[in-house]
């Protein structure tokens, strides 16, 4: 049985194979397989990895995908709605042993928004548990590891891109460049956890949102977040010459672009329209999703924690940059009041009475937004 080679052989990791193979051999040890049935067929495998064992018990968790119990996705969108879960599937681990025994994983709390899971596995250990880190260096460089089918390691190499999601993609992930092994670690090169990798193609959860995502579920049993109703993108992935192209027309170098505004969303309701811009909510600024997904994660915990319930409305403020016609607009301060929720976000496409913009190729030299970055439609 041939086993295919992996990244190492890259020449550009000479320099720093030794310590780095000493670093994934260690990691390696608490990186499993799963394997997810129903009536007996064979409906998902995912990679999977130990954050937490109790030497007492045996007992195992054991973080993955959430895709392990996912009976049908959509490939197009993430913002469907569409996707169909099974949780009581059947759950194998593929442990690591010479027989490489099996034995059954039991799912302890999923979240479909988030796509993530943690599973609990009964297991003997004589590994380290690997410590997260938050912090998020975009361009350092790391590796994606998880196990194929036949229990061997997949190692990728890549680096955090300077790229935000696109408009199919949730706002929580954050893009390696390389090929993950879904449910996977995605690590530096001493062995730090930087999040976990999930679908699609190269994103992966970071580690700020997976620790908060753990401590939401300890401490309510759920992961409470506010559906905004925008897509948007970071100013700060453009290019340079863009971001001060925007800085002189406009007097901002950082917030996060409204690309799409959700049918019958609060945002609609409020004027809010593709072009515009959100530099801040409640008075914090953010400039990447990830910071806002985290914001909004934090605010609907103090209101857990306040008395506030699933289901119940709360305000937020938003500070919106309003873009006209390829012109700086107002800017005002709007008040959302929308619903704390633990279900998945669905966003609808909506018909505004809009029209592009005659001259959309000067507005894009004029604010340095390129196309595949926002659409440039506005409002009549």
């Amino acid at each position: 049985m041939s086993i295919c080679g992996s990244c190492m052989a890259n020449a550009n990791l000479q320099s720093v194979r030794e310590s780095t193979t000493k670093t994934i051999l260690q990691a390696a040890k608490v990186i499993f397989s799963f394997s997810s049935y129903v009536d007996g067929k064979l409906m998902a495998r995912s990679s999977g990895f130990l954050i937490d064992w109790d030497e007492g018990s045996k007992e195992g968790t054991v973080l993955t995908s959430a895709r392990i119990i996912c009976s049908k996705y959509t490939a197009l969108t993430q913002w469907s709605g569409t996707d169909e879960y099974v949780p009581d599937a059947e759950i194998i681990a593929h442990l690591l042993d010479e027989d490489e025994t099996t034995v059954p994983a039991i799912l302890f709390r999923y979240d479909k928004h988030i796509n993530i899971a943690v599973l609990k596995v009964n297991l003997d250990l004589c590994a380290k548990i690997p410590r997260f880190s938050s912090d998020i260096n975009y361009g350092q460089e790391i590796l994606v590891l998880g196990r194929d089918e036949r229990l061997n390691m997949t190692i990728a190499h890549g680096c955090v891109n300077f790229m935000g999601p696109t408009t199919y993609e949730r706002h929580h992930y954050l893009f390696t460049g390389c090929e993950p092994s879904i449910g996977g670690m995605v690590i530096d090169f001493d062995g730090h956890v930087l999040g976990m990798a999930n679908f699609p193609g190269t994103a992966y959860i970071p580690s700020s949102i997976v620790l908060k995502c753990l401590d939401m579920w300890k401490k309510f049993q759920c992961i409470p977040r506010l559906h905004i109703g925008m897509k948007l993108s970071p100013i700060k992935f453009l290019d340079p010459i863009h971001v001060e192209r925007i800085f002189r027309k406009c007097n901002i170098d950082s917030g996060l672009i409204v690309k799409e505004v959700s049918h019958g969303s609060i945002a609609e309701e409020l004027g809010v329209r593709p072009g515009d811009v959100v530099d801040s909510v409640n008075g914090e600024c953010v400039a990447t999703t990830v910071e806002l997904e985290n914001l909004i994660m934090r605010i609907c915990e103090n209101h857990l924690d306040q008395g506030g319930a699933i289901g119940s409305c709360m305000d937020i403020l938003v500070g919106i940059l309003h873009m006209r016609k390829g012109r700086k607009g107002p800017r005002h301060t709007l008040s959302l009041r929308l619903n704390v929720s633990d279900d998945v976000e669905v966003f609808i496409s909506g018909m505004h009475p809009f029209s592009y913009y005659e001259a959309s190729s000067k507005m894009h030299m004029d604010l340095g937004l390129e196309t595949d970055m926002i659409i440039c439609f506005i409002y009549v």
